[in-house]
């Protein structure tokens, strides 16, 4: 929903299952002194020594941290190493996923995140949403309480963080005004279900601690936005609320700088962190905490046309991708993105231009793809890019057929150089192609692609993918191409421009080879090495934009609302 007042999210109309769970063994447990707790991974190995090396077959991997209640004592805002650290177990544990030992159905609630709560001494747990079967109308969510040594409540406000099914989705909701739309109705089901919490119970003097990560963090960065516009509403002062983000995308369409919002990223995250960026008017809405500098060195890369070029000699070219890019230098990865971002926004893809054109085919591919389990997503892919019995290898085949039967000319040069779907290519990669070209190219890729019956014939074994499936991957997959074919053809002409008329396809070329260093910083197993290093060196190697300042007034704290200084 876009252009929500501040009430948003108050009294609203509960979505999906709520569940709540019995009483625990461990109900009010007043926790003292510091305790040493375990937490759960989900597909990944901690290695202090190598953080990012990555094992996906470790689902029953744990850690250990450090935790105590006195890490609430302080002031919200400010470095906290401990607290940091320890919400990014609590975040870790809100994944949820069926691999985990139980089924994703109504009314199941996370065990991992439960079990790790329970240490904690948390209890009287409820939660909503533990099924994510909506296409983007649901989002998982646990609160709980504890009573502290001083009589004071704490309330935890635990998302679900990971195997987000096609509730996912709504990460490509992005509408064209107001705060991220998808993220936005997720938030306002966070304070409809905070707010139920409380109004259930008597809870008169409360401190809240509310993690999130990834998708799960921007949905509680809006959900803390709110709160702290609302903090007259509630029975806190703004500095007994402790919230915690973790590679959070942007989302509110506001900078904020709440100082009782801590956004924490590796500045090495950066293919996620320039998904919704500031230059289409996004912000975070806390202070920026940054673990680690981006130091990443990346290898930028260009297309070599020169044989592609050539109809002589296009066919060996076709026939090999070997020896097809040229490294063009070392850059800075952030440096890359920077400059990435400031091109394709300047080539058209603005908030408006994907809300209107990309988004459609985009989630529509999306979905096929979130809807499967976790052991067979991996089959659409396959299925897309397999040359040998998948989509394009019969796409290549049938282009084939037509090339040699479609009466284009005497010699295969003659009848490559009279193709038309060769020549509609490339146009595109030396960045000439206008708008009836690249229609004429996905008309015929279209065609290409065939009906169901005939890849099956073609395949000549059991498809990877349901006849349904392949009808949306079909319809959409050309409009996808075609909604993202004006940058492509404006990086076509500005690399022709920058390295010679043999090259294409700089900024295109460079980000997908670069693709999993530039996510690096985004995987846990980066991270939590990082966050407990931080413990031990010290506060001096995390820069914060801003610190609270006290008021004088009472308990109450004053949140300067300065600029989010963590721009990437």
């Amino acid at each position: 929903m876009i252009g929500k007042n501040l009430s948003r999210g108050f009294g609203v109309v509960l979505a999906g299952v709520m569940t709540v769970l019995p009483v625990c063994n461990v109900c009010n447990v007043v926790a003292t002194g510091t305790i040493t707790t375990t937490y759960p991974y989900y597909g990944f190995v901690e290695d202090a020594e190598n953080p990012w090396e990555t094992v996906y077959d470790a689902l029953d991997e744990t850690g250990t941290i450090e935790y105590s209640d006195d890490y609430f004592d302080e002031a919200s805002a400010g470095d906290h190493p401990e607290l940091r650290a320890v919400s990014y177990a609590l975040a870790l544990a809100g994944y949820e996923n069926e691999a985990d030992g139980y089924p994703i159905t109504a009314g199941i609630s996370n065990p991992k995140l439960i079990g790790f709560l329970d240490q904690l001494g948390f209890s009287d747990y409820q939660s909503w949403d533990t099924a994510s079967e909506e296409d983007g109308h649901s989002f998982g969510t646990t609160i709980g309480h504890k009573t502290l040594s001083d009589g004071q409540e704490l309330i935890v406000v635990a998302p679900r963080n990971y195997n987000y099914l096609t509730e996912w989705l709504s990460n490509f909701n992005v509408g064209t005004s107001g705060d991220h739309a998808g993220f936005a109705e997720s938030a306002d089901l966070m304070v409809g279900r905070f707010d139920q919490y409380l109004a259930e119970r008597d809870l008169a003097d409360y401190k809240v601690w509310v993690v999130g990560y990834s998708r799960g963090g921007a949905v509680v960065d809006l959900f803390a936005k709110t709160i702290n516009e609302n903090i007259d509403n509630y029975a806190m002062a703004a500095e007994d609320f402790y919230v915690y983000t973790f590679g959070a995308p942007r989302a509110s369409v506001t900078e904020t700088g709440y100082s009782n919002i801590h956004d924490v990223k590796d500045g090495n995250d950066l293919l996620l962190g320039y998904i919704f960026p500031e230059a289409w008017g996004f912000y975070n809405t806390g202070v920026y905490e940054e673990i680690h500098p981006a130091d990443l060195e990346i290898t930028t890369s260009v297309i070599d046309i020169s044989e592609l070029a050539d109809s002589s000699q296009a066919m060996n070219l076709l026939a090999s991708n070997e020896g097809i890019t040229r490294g063009v230098g070392i850059m800075n990865g952030k440096e890359f993105m920077d400059a990435w971002l400031e091109f394709v926004t300047a080539s058209g893809l603005t908030r408006e231009y994907f809300d209107t054109e990309v988004k459609a085919p985009l989630s529509a591919l999306m979905k096929v793809y979130q809807s499967r389990t976790l052991d067979t997503q991996g089959e659409v892919l396959g299925f897309i890019k397999d040359t040998d019995k998948g989509l394009a290898g019969m796409v290549a085949g049938n282009a084939f057929k037509d090339l040699m039967t479609g009466g284009y000319g005497g010699s295969m040069e003659e009848a490559l150089a009279n193709f038309p779907p060769y020549i509609d290519l490339v146009k595109i990669l030396k960045g000439t192609a206008t708008e009836a070209d690249v229609d004429e190219l996905l008309a015929k890729i279209t065609i290409y692609m065939g009906e169901y019956e005939d890849y099956e014939t073609y395949l000549h074994a059991a498809p990877t993918v349901t006849e349904d499936e392949f009808a949306v991957i079909k319809e959409n997959l050309p409009k996808l191409i075609g909604a993202l074919a004006p940058i492509i053809v404006a990086d076509a002409a500005y690399t022709q421009a920058t390295y010679g008329e043999n090259y294409s396809l700089y900024y295109t070329y460079s980000l997908v080879a670069n693709a999993g260093k530039l996510v690096t910083g985004h995987i846990p197993e980066s991270i939590m090495p990082i966050l407990k290093g931080l413990i031990v060196e010290g506060d001096d190697d995390v820069e914060i934009s801003d610190t609270a300042e006290d008021s004088g007034a009472g308990d109450e704290m004053v949140i300067p609302k300065v600029p989010n200084t963590g721009r990437k």
